[in-house]
């Protein structure tokens, strides 16, 4: 019988906007946390935003995801939707028969079994409503040490989120760490893999990124699912 380690693991892993740099975060990020024999299919919705905000970027956002799975021919044994909204996942979990896993979802969930509370920080304040729908959707809205998020932002391109706005990051942070939390969740699919590039001395917490949480949470599942059998 195979050890959670021993499993070799087929994902699909998409990404519900357009921003081909993000979906490369995301694929270095999910690298990281796999082995080496584990087969990572990542890939961008085929159309849509560049960063879902409001309601109208999630309808557009679901529909692309949809599309990206029903394009997708061979078989998998698990999918990870990387967006912070966990955008389409019900829609999709309903037309396949594998484990479906959001990366807001894995975050919260790592969170939760760090400690009781938890902070989020990200990188712009029109995605607040959704950060602050997304904790309340999985009734972890009594969790919620703080939200903070750079203000003022500016930006080229979404994939250079990370480089463009480190400092402001590591500075929220920082001051996350005095908001009554006992760990801190990086907000948002193009902070993917940020986590680990996030060194200061005065982050005294565990940083939580949901594209690595969700792989790992995937590996348990499917070994799980594979020891009831």
């Amino acid at each position: 019988m195979a050890a959670v380690g021993d499993l070799v693991m087929r994902l699909l892993i998409i990404n519900p906007n357009t921003s081909v740099g993000v979906t490369e975060h995301i694929a270095r990020a999910a690298s990281s946390a796999a082995q080496p024999e584990d087969t990572l299919t990542v890939i961008s919705a085929p159309f849509g935003v560049p960063l879902i905000i409001d309601e109208n970027d999630v309808r557009t956002a679901v529909e692309a995801v949809i599309a990206a799975i029903n394009a997708h021919s061979y078989q998998v044994d698990g999918i990870i939707i990387a967006s912070f909204g966990d955008t389409g996942i019900e829609q999709v979990r309903n037309r396949v028969d594998c484990p479906v896993i959001g990366i807001a979802h894995a975050a919260l969930l790592i969170a939760r079994a760090v400690g009781e509370r938890f902070s989020i920080v990200s990188f712009d304040p029109a995605l607040i409503p959704s950060l602050r729908g997304i904790v309340k959707r999985y009734g972890m809205a009594n969790r919620l040490a703080s939200l903070r998020v750079v203000e003022n932002t500016s930006w080229d391109e979404i994939d250079t989120i990370q480089d463009g706005l480190h400092d402001e990051l590591t500075s929220l942070c920082e001051l996350s760490c005095a908001d009554g939390g006992n760990s801190i969740i990086l907000g948002g699919g193009p902070l993917a893999g940020m986590a680990r590039r996030l060194v200061s001395p005065h982050i005294t917490l565990p940083l939580i990124d949901g594209t690595t949480a969700a792989v790992h949470l995937m590996r348990g599942v499917l070994s799980g699912c594979h020891l009831s059998q």
